[in-house]
């Protein structure tokens, strides 16, 4: 293991404020690289600074100072730090290389035409969700039922849902234990629902749900995974009495066949990148 500090003295020219400043960003990054291979389960700041050979006390203020950013978060039940908001941000806009939504758009189109109806793109971004895009289908009665660039935490809405349902357990419950107060806020939602929609649509593969804090409107969706991650959900929306059971059935297979080949093109692109 190398000591960050190592590298901060390879450059003894260097004015002694530059060489700390360099040391200290070193320090920060060694941090973050380290939580990275703990950020399902977190990790306590004395196991960071073992790991990484930083003193505990300044281990302890630089992880503090980055909580404070919204970089990290901290859980004052388990005393380890996870990833916060902006480095799910972070990681998003990163992955904009991939130009995402510009690759779901014909996805999108395809499905508003098949169907008739209103189709959206909903990205994960950390315990969030952020509506990317929509297509409009030719069915006269619109159900624009989110804008693009709207964010909700992860159990509100139906691809948001369906995301968190795809999530591995342990996970989906730590991010329902952080967006439980934001979650009651919306109308008609709370966690016991949310907990119930998750178990069915693990078992059924999908979402099928009234849209929150619209009524006579229903949605069905399906997560899209990439890298066997669930980064994101297509969903439909339309009028209830346009949704019936028979009908949510055959939407849900067109999204289903659409979700899959949106992955397996993601992945494509992944892997050329990588390479």
């Amino acid at each position: 293991m190398i000591n960050p500090s190592d590298k901060a003295a390879e450059d003894p020219a260097a004015p002694a404020q530059v060489r700390r400043g360099t040391q200290s960003i070193q320090r920060v990054v060694a941090l973050l690289r380290e939580l990275t291979a703990h950020n399902k389960k977190g990790a306590s700041s004395s196991q960071l600074a073992a790991s990484t050979g930083i003193d505990r006390s300044t281990a302890h203020r630089m992880l503090q100072c980055l909580v404070g950013e919204d970089l990290l978060a901290f859980d004052n039940e388990t005393r380890r730090y996870r990833f916060g908001p902006l480095a799910y941000d972070i990681g998003f806009a990163a992955s904009e290389r991939l130009d995402l939504t510009q690759l779901c758009k014909p996805t999108l189109a395809r499905i508003a035409d098949d169907t008739g109806d209103t189709v959206f793109l909903m990205v994960r971004s950390g315990d969030d969700a952020v509506c990317a895009d929509r297509a409009v289908g030719s069915y006269p009665i619109k159900t624009f039922v989110v804008d693009v660039g709207t964010r909700r935490p992860l159990g509100v809405g139906t691809g948001n849902l369906a995301i968190l349902s795809a999530l591995p357990e342990d996970v989906a419950d730590l991010i329902l234990g952080h967006n439980a107060g934001r979650i009651g806020a919306f109308p008609g939602v709370g966690l016991e629902r949310v907990r119930a929609l998750m178990v069915h649509a693990r078992k059924m593969g999908y979402v099928a749900m009234d849209v929150v804090g619209v009524q006579g409107v229903r949605a069905v969706g399906v997560p899209v995974f990439v890298g066997g991650k669930p980064v994101a959900a297509l969903s439909i929306a339309a009028i209830a009495a346009r949704m019936t059971p028979e009908r949510e059935e055959k939407l849900v297979k067109i999204l289903g066949r659409e979700s899959e080949a949106l992955g397996l093109a993601l992945d494509r692109r992944v892997s050329s990148d990588a390479g």
